[in-house]
């Protein structure tokens, strides 16, 4: 029992050090591709789309476009924004079709003819009596929060079949956009995961087989899981620390290097795919999964070590019972 535990917990260790690696490549991958500002923009286009025909196509995505660039909500380096609130949506969907607005000129005249198809006939004016009752239920109801500000202050300045059709379909929108995201950030750490197993050729059913066979090794892995500690959340410095060790500790047991480049295609002749494809299925689990799998390994060979400790304790109870009844009915030596 014991050793199977060993074999899983050194496995823990191993994709736990390696998953940190392919969770650093998943968010490089995704900042650079702005994949979240990019699903966010798609889904806003297609929002567009729906309030009303005028907005679709090209216009749909160059209004998103102006909505998620703005200085308010955009990024770091101007970079499209991943959240917008419903209220900000339509504050700035009116913004936008003001005269002064730097969205092209067919987009902004197709932008406020939809505007005023939908109940808004003058947007600035309407955006200026937004702001006006919003500060007076700041001044009148300074209790209450922004959001619920914003939100009274666009239903009763703002009444209109746009605002009735943003609010219906707004949130099963964004709910659509963070499932479309899911889906892209896990097929990305899919790929970073195949990268790092093929690349270091890191072979699932080999490094088990290697950890069944050597006590040492299992006993070392077993010693050094007891005192890897979890990162803060804030700390990316701390977290690459930690990574560095985790490296270093496997690097030492030789249980990871750089094939050199010349020996590279030879070594995979010592190396099984399928196990390779399997440790690139382990490493898309993510990092948080092998922290918690790894803490539950240890907590459940602490129970069973203490059973059997008790266990052991119970079956030598009644032989020391004996002994001492023995001692007590013998005379006393003279």
């Amino acid at each position: 029992m014991f050793k199977s535990l060993d074999v899983l917990i050194g496995l823990a260790v191993i994709m736990l050090a390696l998953s940190m690696a392919v969770t650093m490549m998943t968010q490089f991958v995704t900042t650079a591709l702005n994949s979240r500002g990019r699903h966010l923009r798609r889904g806003l286009a297609d929002l567009l789309g729906q309030l009303d025909p005028r907005l679709r196509g090209k216009i749909a995505t160059d209004v998103a476009t102006a909505v998620l660039s703005h200085p308010l909500v955009s990024n770091t380096f101007g970079s499209l924004g991943s959240v917008v609130h419903r209220d900000e949506f339509i504050k700035l969907l009116m913004q936008l079709a003001e005269s002064t607005s730097s969205l092209e000129e067919s987009a902004r005249t197709a932008l406020l003819a939809a505007l005023q198809a939908n109940g808004i006939a003058d947007p600035k004016g309407t955006l200026d009596r937004v702001r006006t009752v919003t500060l007076q239920l700041e001044q009148t109801s300074p209790q209450i929060g922004a959001d619920v500000r914003q939100a009274r202050a666009l239903l009763q300045e703002a009444h209109s079949d746009l605002l009735a059709k943003v609010n219906n379909w707004f949130d099963q929108t964004i709910d659509r956009v963070s499932m479309h995201f899911t889906a892209t950030t896990r097929s990305i750490t899919f790929g970073a995961a195949l990268v790092i197993a093929v690349a270091l050729q890191v072979d699932t059913v080999g490094l088990v087989n290697r950890l069944a066979a050597d006590d040492a090794l299992r006993a070392a892995f077993v010693q050094q899981a007891a005192t890897f500690e979890r990162p803060a959340s804030g700390g990316n410095a701390e977290k690459q620390d930690l990574e560095r060790q985790y490296m270093s500790f496997l690097a030492e047991k030789g249980l990871l290097s750089i094939p050199d480049p010349h020996q590279w295609m030879a070594h995979w002749q010592g190396v099984n795919t399928l196990g390779v494809l399997i440790t690139s299925l382990l490493l898309s689990l993510g990092a948080p999964f092998w922290y918690n799998a790894l803490g539950q390994l240890i907590q459940l060979r602490s129970l069973i070590a203490a059973k059997d400790d008790d266990q052991r304790n119970a079956r030598q109870s009644p032989g020391d019972a004996v002994i001492a009844a023995v001692a007590q009915a013998l005379p006393a030596p003279r």
